[in-house]
């Protein structure tokens, strides 16, 4: 089961999903604990990158204290298309701090 939590349009964002989620580290530990202690599934979750690289890094290490099985994430922030290039050193700075696995885009 894979949880967006890194969806920029405009729908997502002011209904409080997709990337709004990512203004809400403690909102988002609540949903994949529960998802991970209720479903017999694996869950994944994916994300954006946030402005600051130390709150990206925090973000990602409380992801992985959930339990979930891998994180993907969208190496762009919210608001940059898909078109734009990907912070290829953000996403190598994720790799050295989490151990599951990292799915990036």
């Amino acid at each position: 089961m894979d949880v967006n939590m890194g969806c920029p349009k405009p729908f997502s964002v002011h209904g409080g999903m997709g990337a709004a989620l990512l203004k809400n580290p403690d909102k988002i530990k609540a949903i994949l604990t529960a998802l991970v202690k209720n479903v017999s599934v694996p869950v994944t979750c994916k994300i954006r990158i946030l402005p600051d690289l130390n709150a990206t890094l925090e973000l990602v290490k409380m992801i992985e204290s959930t339990g979930v099985a891998a994180i993907g994430v969208h190496g762009r922030y919210q608001s940059q298309g898909s078109s734009e290039a990907a912070h290829y050193h953000i996403i190598k700075a994720i790799s050295q701090v989490v151990k599951i696995p990292l799915i990036a885009k």
